[in-house]
C-alpha cells in the first residue's frame, strides 16, 4: 500500500495527475485559464460555454456532471445528461465520457480501475468528507465488479490543512463521524480540518492501495486557481473542474 505525494504537471493551462495518466486516462484539474466552470458568481451561460470549450479541447463532446449537494450520493453516468442528476460522486465504464466535479476549495477525488476501465470522481468538502463520499464511490465501483485493491486514486488540488478551518459546530459533527484524528485546534480558536489525510484514510480503510496526493492548496498553493475562501475584493470567485475521462 502506498501514498504518493506527486507533483502535478501543468500542461496547456491544466494541472494533470501523473499517477492516473499512467493508466491511459486524462485526469486533472482546470485553472483560471479555462475560466469558471460551475456554481460561482459568473453567468451560467458563460460557464456552460467554458465547459464545452474545455471538453472539446480534450477531445470529448461534453462534461458529464451531477448537481452537487454536499452529500454522499453516487450516480452512474454513461453520457452527459440534462438536467444533472443529484449526487456528489459519479462513475462510468464507458470510453468517451469525461466526468467533471466542480470545486473551488473542496477536494476532487479522481479514481480509475485499470483492470476494468471504470473511472470515477467525487466531491468532498467538510460535509462530503464527514459523510465519507470517497468510500461511497469506491463501494459503487466494487459493487460493479472492481476490486478495491485494483483502484488507483488521486486527491486533487483543494484547500489544505495549512488554510482550512471550521467552526465548533462543524468540528463536533466531524468528531461524531469518527474522524477526530484529522482535526487540530489553532490559535484563533477555530479548528483546522485536514481534508487530504481524512480522505486518504477513507480510501485506505476500504483497501485502495495506490493513492496520490497533489498537496496543492487552492488558497495558498501558488498556482493560478480559484478559491472560495480567497475571493477578490469584490467577493468574486470562480470554480474549477476536477476531471477524468478515457478517450474512445
Amino acid at each position: 500500500m502506498s501514498v504518493i505525494t506527486s507533483t502535478w504537471v501543468e500542461r496547456d493551462g491544466l494541472l494533470r495527475s501523473p499517477l492516473l495518466e499512467r493508466h491511459r486516462v486524462l485526469a486533472g484539474f482546470t485553472t483560471r485559464a479555462q475560466g469558471s466552470m460551475a456554481g460561482s458568481v459568473f453567468p451560467v451561460d458563460e460557464q456552460a460555454r467554458n465547459r464545452e470549450k474545455f471538453a472539446h479541447g480534450l477531445g470529448f463532446e461534453a462534461v458529464a456532471r451531477v448537481r452537487q449537494v454536499h452529500g454522499n450520493g453516487v450516480v452512474r453516468l454513461d453520457s452527459a445528461i440534462e438536467p444533472w442528476p443529484e449526487g456528489d460522486a459519479l462513475w462510468t465504464d464507458r470510453a468517451g465520457v469525461l466526468l467533471g466535479i466542480a470545486a473551488a476549495d473542496c477536494v476532487p477525488i479522481l479514481v480509475v480501475d485499470p483492470v476494468s476501465g471504470r473511472i470515477g470522481a467525487a466531491h468532498a468538502g467538510w460535509q462530503g468528507t464527514r459523510l465519507r463520499v470517497a468510500q461511497a464511490l469506491v463501494r459503487a465501483l466494487v459493487g460493479a465488479g472492481s476490486r478495491a485493491s485494483s483502484i488507483v486514486a488521486s486527491i486533487g488540488p483543494s484547500i489544505g490543512p495549512c488554510c482550512y478551518t471550521i467552526d465548533g459546530a462543524r468540528a463536533d459533527l466531524v468528531r461524531a463521524s469518527g474522524q477526530s484524528a484529522y482535526l487540530r485546534e489553532v490559535s484563533t480558536g477555530a479548528t483546522a480540518f485536514d481534508l487530504w489525510s481524512a480522505n486518504v484514510a477513507q480510501l485506505r480503510d476500504l483497501g485502495v492501495e495506490s493513492i496520490e496526493v497533489s498537496r496543492i492548496c487552492t488558497l495558498s498553493g501558488g498556482h493560478d486557481l480559484w478559491s472560495y475562501r480567497g475571493r477578490d475584493a469584490d467577493g468574486r470567485y470562480g470554480t474549477q473542474l476536477g476531471f477524468i475521462g478515457r478517450q474512445g
